[in-house]
């Protein structure tokens, strides 16, 4: 579709003005220097976010807007990253930076599910740290670790602390394995990170 557009030009008389011509734009259709238009341009930002370069271009071609893969990855690279506040109820569980060796606390808004801020320390002081900075959280849906616990009460100690829902599950496979084998055929039950878990 090819939309003609009839706008004003401004110019400028001022000697020390270094843009003596001013376009009109027209507001959410056009951006100054622009090659197609914000809707077009959302669009193939959107798809560069779900796909990336290669895959979303091969999309976007047979959605009649051909583009390189360099170009959805520009696309994606000028998008303004979204305003995040302080979530009111916040997830804190490991994300593995390296599967097996090195784990950092993922903060997630519980309510909008979606990341808040990845830290690259695993300790009480860093999200202890992080919650002082940031206050307003009222419930910390966590994990089993100790540190977690530690940091929260004392970053945050008017938070409520609950446990989620996949470590709740757990708890119930763990005691009800227990219960089904004898204690000494029982193993050692660790968490993901290797470290023993003990019962609280």
């Amino acid at each position: 579709m090819l939309i003609h557009l009839r706008v004003r030009r401004f110019f400028c008389d001022a000697p020390v003005c270094d843009r003596r011509i001013f376009a009109e734009q027209v507001p959410g259709l056009t951006v100054p220097h622009a090659r197609r238009s914000r809707g077009l341009s959302d669009i193939l930002a959107g798809i560069g976010m779900a796909l990336g370069g290669r895959a979303g271009a091969r999309l976007a071609a047979r959605l009649a807007a051909t583009v390189s893969r360099m170009t959805l990855l520009r696309q994606v690279r000028t998008e303004h990253e979204p305003e995040i506040s302080v979530p009111r109820v916040l997830g804190v569980d490991d994300f593995a930076l390296r599967k097996g060796h090195v784990y950092g606390p993922l903060r997630v808004d519980a309510q909008t599910r979606r990341p808040v801020e990845l830290l690259p320390e695993r300790s009480a002081h860093a999200l202890k740290e992080w919650l002082i900075r940031n206050p307003g959280v009222e419930v910390v849906c966590r994990d089993r670790a100790g540190c977690y616990a530690d940091g929260i009460t004392q970053g945050a100690p008017q938070a409520v602390q609950v446990a989620d829902r996949f470590h709740l599950w757990q708890n119930l496979a763990a005691a009800l394995e227990r219960c089904r084998l004898p204690p000494s055929e029982l193993p050692p039950h660790h968490d993901r990170t290797g470290m023993e878990l003990t019962d609280r």
